[in-house]
């Protein structure tokens, strides 16, 4: 069967077409690891811990009202770690830890991006996103990772620059009309590790 254009795929897109569209700068992920064509995956690409992490404090407030979440300080709450190179993360269970990713990440108007936890870090109880596993179509910045650890009386160690998580792609039929970077609503983009911003 003959192949498509890479470029007219609609649907998840296959290792051969996610390493073109990388190439083409159609999919911008940088910084690209040494060797990085030989460690996509049939469908995906990994991406790596960043070194900067947030993590809830156990002092302060212990409750947490959604509805009113836009004036209560849940910045004040956490706390900032910076990582330095070969300095481990010691995650236990109970913990909530939102964390960047090393890589920055930017999407045209036409591709969406899915991020899905590493099956040898889920065989060790690390979960990678709570909910927001999705990048719409525009979205510019380092992904956000919303994890923890299911496994009970047990420390995990997690470094700064391993991989922690893996990207797949899907191209859209026709590009968005509002992307991610020009909405409003768009509050997560960028290269600062964000932990709550209000609406």
């Amino acid at each position: 069967m003959e192949r498509p254009s890479p470029f007219e795929i609609v649907g998840t897109l296959p290792d051969w077409a996610l390493i073109a569209h990388i190439k083409e700068g159609l999919i911008k992920i940088d910084p690209l690891p040494e060797n990085w064509e030989e460690r996509i995956d049939p469908v995906s690409i990994d991406f790596r811990l960043g070194n900067k992490l947030k993590i809830f404090m156990p002092n302060g407030s212990n409750t947490i009202d959604t509805r009113y979440s836009d004036s209560v300080d849940i910045e004040g709450m956490m706390e900032t770690l910076e990582l330095k190179k070969g300095q481990p993360f010691v995650l236990t269970q109970g913990e909530f830890i939102i964390a960047n990713t090393l890589e920055t990440l930017v999407l045209p108007n036409n591709i969406v991006g899915r991020l899905e936890g590493k099956s040898s870090r889920a065989r060790l109880g690390v979960l990678v996103h709570s909910t927001a596993a999705r990048f719409d179509p525009g979205w510019n910045g380092k992904p956000v990772l919303e994890f923890g650890s299911l496994l009970p009386n047990k420390r995990t160690l997690l470094y700064y620059g391993d991989p922690i998580c893996a990207f797949s792609f899907e191209r859209l039929s026709y590009p968005v009309d509002k992307p991610y970077e020009g909405l409003a609503g768009g509050q997560y983009g960028g290269d600062e590790l964000q932990g709550f911003k209000p609406k």
